[in-house]
């Protein structure tokens, strides 16, 4: 397969690791302004590997796109692929506004076999893999109240990076995991929803609204409550609770707690991170080979687009420009 990577970040180098190991990838063409900086540390003589700094050079002739760009950047590159029929693994969040979302939306309208998913990294995770199980087997109860937290610990990124742009969405750059993991793990997408943003902080940057929630219900599943805050001097960390009237579980950061009729179920690995970056990738990947999807974690399109659809509500920004 011929491959495009498209952002060569923290995110994007991960994800470049991935492809070189990958059997079926044949080729890889990366774009990223500053690709200078790394390109001698990717060459390789078992893979045909071509690096460009004019990412106007990307044309969409490849069998499969990867894009790791600033999420604000995500859109052209998308739009390019999906109309040439490409397949697209896209780093989260898929859009960050209303107009792109509509535009991506009317594009995969016109090609409805074309295989498009985004990096919700936590459902590659064993626990969450599991406690989906367990929900499916009744273990939690009929309904369930779930409590989740979204700690970045990272504010520097968004005083010195492309974060700190006033449009910046905490929601859909952070909180949007764990939105994708309470669908995922109800197996449900259908919602009443209410997202709110907050500035708690004095620190600079100082138009970057700094807390987002979303909360969740539905009447035969229960209510969620997930909030971001990305100014606390914390480590990143996700914490994740599910109250049942049967079982309940406690996640937090590295601790695992549970109780009730879970103490029952077999947790067979209690990892609350997936075994790599890339684990969706190579999933992905082979789904694309083998011409169908297995039983692979990575959403679904139908998914990735509902999980974006709950984030945005109330977001109002604006489209942005091509990756330059």
């Amino acid at each position: 397969m011929k491959t495009a990577l498209i952002g060569c970040g923290k995110a994007g180098q991960l994800l470049l690791e991935e492809l070189i190991i990958n059997s079926n990838i044949s080729k890889i063409e990366v774009f990223d302004p500053d690709v200078s900086r790394y390109s001698d540390l990717y060459k390789t003589p078992n893979k045909d590997i071509l690096f460009y700094s004019e990412t106007e050079k990307f044309k969409p002739e490849f069998d499969l796109v990867v894009i790791a760009t600033p999420d604000h950047l995500h859109t052209a590159y998308l739009l390019a692929a999906i109309k040439n029929g490409i397949d697209c693994f896209v780093e989260k969040p898929l859009v960050t506004n209303w107009d792109d979302f509509y535009a991506i939306e009317a594009a995969l309208s016109k090609h409805p076999d074309l295989r498009i998913t985004s990096n919700f990294i936590l459902r590659a995770a064993p626990l969450f893999r599991d406690l989906k199980l367990a929900y499916s087997a009744g273990f939690f109860g009929d309904m369930i109240s779930v409590e989740g937290k979204y700690l970045y610990g990272r504010w520097e990124k968004l005083v010195n990076g492309w974060r700190g742009n006033p449009n910046y969405s905490v929601i859909l750059g952070g909180l949007i995991h764990l939105v994708d993991l309470f669908c995922f793990i109800t197996n449900n997408y259908e919602y009443e929803s209410h997202v709110e943003y907050k500035r708690l902080t004095k620190q600079e940057p100082f138009g970057v609204k700094d807390f987002g929630s979303v909360s969740l219900s539905n009447e035969k599943i229960g209510i969620a409550s997930l909030s971001t805050n990305f100014s606390t001097p914390l480590e990143h960390r996700r914490d994740f609770s599910i109250y049942g009237d049967q079982g309940w579980v406690e996640i937090r950061g590295s601790e695992v707690l549970v109780g009730g009729k879970l103490l029952d179920y077999n947790i067979n690995n209690l990892s609350a991170k997936a075994n790599t970056k890339g684990e969706l990738l190579q999933a992905f990947i082979g789904d694309i080979v083998k011409g169908g999807q297995g039983a692979s974690s990575y959403p679904t399109r139908k998914e990735m687009l509902e999980v974006v659809r709950i984030c945005l509500s109330n977001n109002n920004s604006r489209s942005n420009r091509l990756y330059r």
